[in-house]
């Protein structure tokens, strides 16, 4: 009941300060100006085979566009483009609600401008071809202000752009989710007539969340906190009545740790503890396991014998603490290369034994192989090469482990002498 009650206290400041917040702040501005120009440019209707001429000036407070107003094109005009982006790919402008300008503009007519959105849209645009971009605009007159806002909702999509490519009736709305260029053009004017438009900034604004989405997230939180609130009465009911089952499965709970602490103290005295590998005592466990219940073994199994060369060398040139850190990197190697059913036991010094099941002589030499090439090109603490030699035999179902152990020792001999860094059979 604390937890629900702090937390409806938190709501209820939160709500009306979250409610105020937004209707007085929360805003996000987008600024279009000679700080951000975005790649002003001038474009008037010559290339429509008309005779408009447009120019553009940068100053440091304003970009400023002239344009010389004449016939020649049915609809003669001058526009400032500004271009958020390139190949299709442009920005998310659907979440402003209002455009402001900073605008001031001269010229002996009526002053009509128009404000054009282009957006791409892969249904209807194609790249390269700039008028098949949705064309979202608004003619209105300038007011004598220099700085006046205008809903961004009073676009509306071009009429000839709905014709001219067939757009059904239920898309016919402005979309502004993917904006390639933002344009300021002439309006519907007289021609013969020099107009200036010298734009200061042009900024779309709009709320970092909406007035509705707000209300929804709140709403929400409040039904999770009544729900929250229930389901902890809940809880604690239910909490009274298993009382006596916690009891009891925390005494199971201990019971399992005290399992689990002697089942890793018996793995502990199986276990070499610098190496991880098994030491004698963990290689009976496994070579009785390996028995089953009639007595007897019916699958053969390869025993391999390695031994760390010129280990000596190591503890006498770089001391006991490198010698031990090539011990535990060398057995870390092995037991990244080797399956998981293979069994790496320290023998003593640097001598492991190595335990393949299911494994004949020819499968266990190509994976020794793999082994003395992996050890080989390892990095070695102090810079050191280290390899290893290996002897491989096989034993046999029902044949006494000690025989087995005799032949790889032999054949690990008969490595080291043959040059070590080897792999002999016996």
């Amino acid at each position: 009941m604390t937890i629900v009650q702090s937390l409806v206290g938190l709501l209820l400041i939160l709500t009306p300060t979250l409610l105020v917040w937004q209707h007085l702040g929360m805003t996000r501005v987008f600024e279009i100006s000679p700080r951000h120009p975005y790649g002003a440019t001038v474009a008037d209707d010559r290339h429509e085979h008309g005779a408009s001429v447009a120019s553009l000036v940068r100053t440091k407070d304003a970009l400023v566009m002239r344009c010389a107003l004449r016939a020649g094109f049915a609809w003669p005009f001058c526009k400032l483009q500004f271009h958020l982006g390139e190949d299709g790919k442009g920005m998310d402008l659907s979440q402003f609600d209002s455009v402001t300008f900073d605008m001031r503009y001269s010229g002996t007519g009526p002053r009509k401008i128009r404000l054009h959105l282009t957006n791409f849209e892969p249904e209807f645009s194609k790249v390269g071809d700039w008028n098949s971009q949705r064309y979202d605009s608004v003619e209105f007159d300038v007011p004598a202000q220099t700085t006046f806002t205008i809903p961004i909702n009073v676009l509306r999509t071009a009429d000839w752009w709905i014709t001219e490519y067939n757009v059904p009736l239920d898309k016919t709305y402005p979309r502004l989710d993917n904006v390639t260029a933002v344009e300021i053009s002439t309006g519907s004017v007289p021609t013969g007539q020099s107009i200036t438009i010298e734009l200061r900034s042009l900024e779309f604004r709009g709320k970092w969340i909406s007035n509705t989405r707000l209300l929804t997230y709140l709403v929400c939180a409040w039904i999770a906190c009544g729900l929250l609130g229930l389901s902890l009465s809940l809880i604690h009911v239910r909490s009274s009545l298993s009382a006596s089952n916690e009891r009891l499965e925390l005494l199971d709970a201990i019971n399992k740790a005290l399992e689990l602490e002697a089942r890793d103290l018996a793995n502990q005295a199986q276990t070499d503890p610098l190496t991880g590998a098994l030491n004698r005592q963990g290689l009976r466990e496994v070579l009785m396991r390996r028995l089953h219940v009639a007595g007897h073994v019916d699958e053969e199994m390869a025993v391999v014998f390695m031994d760390i060369d010129h280990f000596k060398r190591v503890n006498d040139q770089h001391g006991h603490d490198a010698g031990d850190e090539v011990l535990k990197r060398f057995a870390a190697i092995i037991r990244g290369e080797v399956r998981s059913s293979d069994k790496l036991v320290r023998w003593g010094g640097e001598e492991f034994l190595l335990l393949c099941p299911e494994t004949d002589v020819a499968h266990a030499v190509r994976m020794v192989e793999k082994l003395r090439a992996a050890l080989a090109a390892r990095a070695w603490p102090h810079g050191l090469r280290v390899t290893s030699s290996f002897g491989v035999t096989s034993l046999k179902p029902d044949e006494d482990f000690g025989a087995s152990i005799k032949r790889a020792d032999g054949a690990l001999y008969l490595a080291k002498a043959n040059g070590r860094n080897r792999v002999e059979v016996a």
